[in-house]
């Protein structure tokens, strides 16, 4: 029979685990949906001449400039040992990655919910309503690259990074999940725990509209991903290898 305290870290591991995919699935059409704005918006030879444009933007950049701050704090907090102690030390340990997952997708989706669109400053525009090709273009790209981040995460274990398992092992009395990952992998996870710099990073730039508020997002999360994760060639290799290993096992 399961404790009160197990059955609290498996709803915690349950909500988690839907409300994240709930707003990774906002995030895809925040991020990839194709964008367009009036033409008259262009980057240099309007704005020039038309200062209301650029007072108009500070508002935007501003607020949109603390959300980001506030995603980015609350996702070094989390991984903080004063954080992870605390949690440890009123009983749910095996809940703190859940936790974590829980947290960022509510930084995560007030993000989005409040994000100030800032279109009268437009860094370059490319117009695919007009072309199937250019649309079929951005959106192939788009594709690509969210496959490359979902399969990243079902290569490093997704239930595992979304909390689940340890919810499961805990009701089964095991030990944590990473105690039974192989040296290479645990030395993955301590540089990394999201697949995929490269994929977000086509996402965040690879875009038909780039007004200022999108290159402020992409410029700080690019900027975070750079600082904060720091992954060597042995950590490329091993999820090559995984990669292939995942592959073969498909195959048969």
């Amino acid at each position: 029979m399961a404790s009160l305290k197990q059955l609290l870290v498996l709803l915690i591991s349950l909500s988690a685990f839907v409300y994240t995919f709930y707003v990774v699935g906002s995030l895809m059409f925040f991020l990839s949906r194709p964008r367009n704005v009036p033409k008259i918006y262009t980057w240099v030879f309007n704005l020039l001449d038309n200062k209301s444009r650029l007072e108009t933007s500070y508002g935007p950049m501003l607020f949109d400039t603390l959300y980001v701050i506030g995603f980015i704090l609350q996702h070094s907090c989390m991984k903080s040992e004063f954080v992870k102690g605390i949690i440890e030390k009123i009983g749910l340990a095996a809940a703190e990655r859940s936790i974590y997952c829980l947290t960022s997708s509510l930084s995560l989706h007030h993000l989005m919910r409040n994000w100030l669109p800032a279109q009268s400053i437009v860094l370059w525009q490319v117009d695919v309503a007009s072309s199937n090709v250019l649309w079929w273009t951005f959106s192939l790209i788009h594709t690509f690259a969210w496959l490359i981040i979902y399969g990243g995460s079902l290569i490093m274990d997704l239930p595992e990074i979304l909390g689940v398992k340890q919810a499961y092992y805990d009701m089964k009395d095991y030990a944590q999940p990473i105690a039974y990952k192989s040296f290479r992998l645990r030395n993955l996870y301590s540089h990394v725990r999201h697949p995929s710099f490269v994929g977000l990073s086509v996402i965040l730039w690879a875009t038909n509209l780039m007004t200022i508020d999108r290159f402020l997002l992409a410029l700080l999360l690019t900027a975070y991903m750079w600082l904060a994760w720091s992954t060597d060639r042995t950590d490329v290799a091993y999820q090559y290898n995984q990669y292939q290993r995942k592959k073969q096992e498909l195959k048969n």
